[in-house]
């Protein structure tokens, strides 16, 4: 059986356990109800419904029905219920047929006053019943939003950044993170519908829309069947917002931009895979046929990132797309101005070119280490970074009098904290902070600080730490595990690292100093670890020929030796359970200055502009 069908069983299982009575379990079906129990929406917020049957037939039971406070899902809603079974657990290779699953669907919902919805379903001798709570809309008053999100980010990464870019004088450190300074402080918890641990899918996805998903699925709640695009969607902040106001939205990241953070401002699917990757910049457009149908095409006023491989047909070299489609040339005929180069992307804000696209790496952005310092591990020199494309992508949003939503992703600080590329994870979080303030000095100099929420978070943590200083000297110096640790400060014996930052740039002048940071993480793979930046890019762990994850000989070979404590397979470090913090400015902030589950910064975001999905554009 296949890695997806497992996965598929498990999620079943999983959501069996919920809907199913104890007393009922040998006799009756099984029945899985998407939305889940305890679903929030807005009033006029979009979405569909699944149903699912687990009676080992295509065929519903007789008594079969779908309510909402009594009355029938399709008189309610005055929607079509589509019968839609499906089989799990096939395999055509191993001869495996699989099990037919009886379920419905119905699509492009919405409730239209707040309340409290009972949601009922008969099935054989089973019975489910859920509540859905639909809140009233909130109106701050404000007009704008940006959500920063510093991907794998956590306060002691926050802690770090600050110690390398600020400094310490005798115990006080020179100054805070510019986002440190905002109003409210607080802390989102973020496990999923299928795991405590979450991954960047579905987190980004639970901002994005104010309802929790499973690991890999953005903008829907992850059903069973085989297809990955048939899922029951749920409608995002970025469509809402088209859809009723016409306001900008725009998408800035250091990842290639089909990512499952990006994607999440406007993607519906339950995989993230290569097909699901190819087709994310074409729904964001409402390209025809394409798979994971959009509620609204938001068509981006701004797009900028990586991940031109996913843009270019696949007869182009370089394409990992299925197909021939070539999106650049789809993004042009709807209007878009394609930019490639740093360059080009100042003069097309100069000239004024809007909606635009911006595209400037094969697949990753090069990180802020290399494109400053190393730079002999550039892809190419032409990259922006991500205070100049953020800044571009204000220049083009704030031009709506209707108002934007901006989110801004700093992708490669969990990107660098997977291979423990400690100084490269931390070189991007200081730039996040530096795209902070110039957006702080923009929206200032324009008068439009008031008006606009400012949210700052991670989409989770790592379990990323410093626990001390390391003598350089005295670690290269020594012969054996033993004398390395030796060379490790702690407490007293610790004192203070030797970075400096002379020229006020917030970063460190240089990164190779003789006192760093000795820092490390609760979960890894077997690897060596010399506390001090590699000049190119980590690679700790690799495969043997048994698919055994090993450390790399290659890659700190005179290092500390640290011993693995992740499965046989994993080759790199991963996320961990704990909350993240989240920083808020402007209207509405205080709706996360407390101890929340992920969803609530839609709703912050939502009640900082008045969004009721109810409202039609005139």
């Amino acid at each position: 059986m296949g890695k997806i069908q497992l996965r598929v069983l498990a999620l079943v299982m999983v959501l069996v356990a919920i809907v199913v009575p104890v007393s009922a379990q040998d006799a009756a079906p099984e029945v899985v109800v998407l939305p889940i129990d305890g679903a929030q929406f807005l009033p006029g917020a979009m979405f569909d419904m699944r149903v699912e049957v687990y009676n080992e037939s295509e065929a519903l039971p007789e008594d079969f029905s779908v309510t909402i406070n009594g009355e029938a899902v399709a008189d309610f809603f005055g929607a079509e219920v589509e019968d839609a079974p499906f089989v799990v657990g096939a395999d055509e290779e191993a001869g495996v047929e699989g099990t037919p699953v009886s379920s419905v669907v119905v699509r492009d919902l919405m409730f239209m006053e707040p309340g409290e919805y009972t949601v009922e379903v008969t099935a054989g001798e089973t019975t489910f019943e859920g509540v859905y709570t639909v809140r009233a809309p909130v109106d701050a008053g404000g007009r704008n939003v940006i959500l920063f999100i510093a991907d794998g980010g956590s306060v002691a990464t926050n802690t770090a950044a600050r110690l390398l870019s600020r400094g310490m004088d005798q115990g006080f450190y020179n100054d805070r993170l510019a986002f440190e300074t905002f109003e409210e402080i607080g802390l989102l918890s973020t496990s999923g519908t299928d795991s405590i641990m979450t991954d960047s899918a579905n987190s980004a996805s639970s901002y994005n829309t104010g309802h929790k998903s499973a690991v890999n699925a953005t903008g829907v709640y992850a059903d069973n069947s085989p297809d990955a695009y048939d899922d029951p969607r749920v409608e995002t902040f970025a469509e809402m917002v088209k859809r009723t106001r016409g306001m900008s939205v725009g998408i800035v990241a250091t990842s290639y931009q089909q990512d499952a953070t990006p994607a999440a401002v406007w993607g519906h699917s339950r995989e993230r895979n290569t097909r699901s990757r190819s087709d994310f910049p074409l729904q964001a457009i409402g390209f025809e046929g394409t798979l994971g149908t959009p509620f609204t095409p938001i068509m981006p006023d701004v797009y900028l990132g990586g991940g031109a491989r996913y843009m270019l047909p696949n007869t182009v070299e370089g394409s990992i797309r299925p197909d021939e489609t070539d999106v650049f040339a789809e993004y042009e005929a709807a209007g878009y101005t394609v930019v490639t180069t740093a360059d080009d992307l100042d003069a097309a804000v100069a000239a004024g070119n809007a909606p635009l696209l911006g595209t400037f790496a094969s697949n990753d952005l090069n990180v802020w280490l290399d494109r400053n310092v190393y730079t002999d591990n550039l892809e190419n020199e032409t990259q922006p970074g991500l205070v100049d494309m953020t800044t571009a992508a204000l220049e083009v949003l704030s031009q709506n009098e209707n108002g934007f939503y901006l989110q801004v992703e700093a992708a490669s600080v969990d990107k660098q904290f997977h291979p423990m590329d400690f100084e490269r994870a931390l070189a991007d979080m200081i730039e996040f902070d530096r795209t902070i303030a110039a957006t702080v000095e923009y929206l200032e100099a324009e008068g439009l600080m008031d008006e606009t929420l400012i949210v700052v978070t991670a989409d989770h943590g790592h379990s990323f730490d410093v626990f001390g200083t390391v003598d350089v000297e005295a670690f290269n110096a020594a012969e054996d595990d033993l004398g390395r640790r030796d060379a490790i400060g702690v407490y007293g014996g610790a004192g203070f690292p030797t970075y400096e930052d002379a020229d006020g740039d917030f970063f460190p002048d240089s990164w190779d100093v003789d006192r760093t940071l000795a820092w490390g993480k609760v979960e890894n793979p077997p690897f060596t670890e010399d506390y001090q930046v590699s000049e190119v890019p980590r690679s700790p762990a690799i495969s043997n020929d048994e698919g055994i994850v090993i450390d790399n000989p290659e890659d700190d070979a005179t290092g500390l030796t640290l011993g693995g404590n992740l499965p046989t397979g994993t080759s790199s470090s991963v996320h961990t359970l704990q909350d993240v913090p989240v920083y808020a400015q402007g209207p509405n902030s205080e709706a996360l200055g407390a101890s929340l589950e992920n969803i609530e910064v839609f709703f912050a975001m939502a009640g900082a502009i008045g969004l009721d999905p109810r409202e039609t554009m005139e």
